[in-house]
């Protein structure tokens, strides 16, 4: 199937072959490239899809179709890591050294016993008072009296301290990092207006699902956009509208839900005088799943649509309408790696 390349905007705002001096045109333009892809299951190792089992194969298969979309305007990423804060306190510090000691053998014995000696001794102070709290708590149920005294209350009372919690941050492993990227996109002509519409429509197709029991020639049928469905017109006029059944020759049995497809995201650079396209460094992105696609096509708080002259008004039922009827939309969309971040993909500039 021949690859379509989806763009915007279709050339550099201003165009020239002298690049190099202050005055110099746009020239080289730079890109969010967007591609489409799905795991093949079913070819997979193990039939296992996931892509965080190491040395774990995937089949995947690429969609012909490829997006460029002018960097937005804000551009950040963020690494996150995912703490809690633990209050061990003297029976959970005894509780790691005994695993610890179990876990490392040898005299594991005398690592034990000498814990379980150091956490009594310790521990004694705070047991103490805690047993004065609840005793008092106990006579206050009784008599109707109402106090809300623990045993670190006491002891900060009485001797002016506290019992150490022995705080800790305990390292629970790192979240899916998420990029989320803004475009607003105008329409100068008819040509404009046709390649916004396409490359909307490429990003909402892949964020949706097929129902039923699709087969790779169907896939590629959706993928061509035809959408699968037929429509049948009936002679008849009710009420000044005429009568129209919509059939889909895909996916008839409903049974299922396939899952979305994935996508591949680079920041590149187009040269327009030689159509090569370079890897800009900023950052790079693991495999993701697009979880949003948000479409506004009121950004200027009106709505505006173009005159019939620049419009094509025409309405394809199969394929739907072929180019973006308003000079502009504001596009957002939400991706979420598939892949968790390591210091090795720090270092290969993730």
């Amino acid at each position: 199937m021949a690859s379509t390349i989806l763009k915007y905007p279709l050339k550099a705002p201003v165009e020239g072959d002298y690049l190099d001096s202050e005055d110099a045109p746009t020239g080289r333009t730079d890109y969010l490239r967007i591609q489409r892809f799905r795991t093949n299951y079913a070819q997979s190792e193990n039939g296992y899809g996931g892509d965080n089992l190491p040395n774990n194969n995937v089949s995947t298969s690429l969609s012909s179709n490829i997006a460029y979309l002018n960097i937005p305007p804000s551009l950040t990423t963020s690494y996150q890591g995912d703490y809690d804060q633990i209050n061990m306190g003297q029976l959970g510090v005894l509780a790691a050294q005994t695993a610890a000691g179990i876990a490392g053998g040898g005299n594991a014995t005398d690592t034990i016993t000498s814990s379980l000696q150091s956490a009594a001794s310790s521990a004694f102070p705070e047991m103490a008072y805690n047993k004065g709290a609840s005793a008092t708590q106990s006579l206050g149920s009784l008599t109707g009296l109402e106090t809300g005294v623990t045993g670190g209350a006491l002891q900060a009372l009485t001797k002016g301290r506290i019992m150490n919690p022995f705080t800790e941050q305990v390292y629970n492993g790192i979240p899916f990092r998420n990029h989320t990227f803004d475009f607003k996109m105008f329409a100068r002509n008819k040509k404009d207006a046709e390649s916004i519409m396409s490359i909307i429509k490429y990003l909402k197709m892949g964020t949706v699902p097929c129902l039923g029991d699709a087969d790779a020639a169907e896939l590629d049928l959706l993928s061509q956009g035809t959408g699968g469905d037929t429509t049948s017109t009936s002679n008849g006029n009710t009420n000044g509208f005429t009568s129209q059944t919509t059939t889909s020759q895909i996916n008839t049995s409903g049974r299922f839900l396939l899952v979305p497809d994935k996508f591949l995201l680079e920041f590149v650079r187009m040269d327009p005088r030689t159509d090569s396209i370079t890897r800009l460094p900023h950052y790079r992105f693991h495999p993701c799943v697009c979880t949003n696609v948000s479409v506004n096509y009121t950004p200027d708080g009106q709505y505006v649509s173009f005159k019939d002259a620049i419009a094509d008004l025409s309405y394809d039922e199969t394929t739907g309408s072929r180019q973006l009827l308003v000079p502009a939309v504001q596009l957002t969309l939400n991706f979420s790696e598939t892949r968790i971040m390591t210091k090795q993909d720090i270092i290969a500039g993730y």
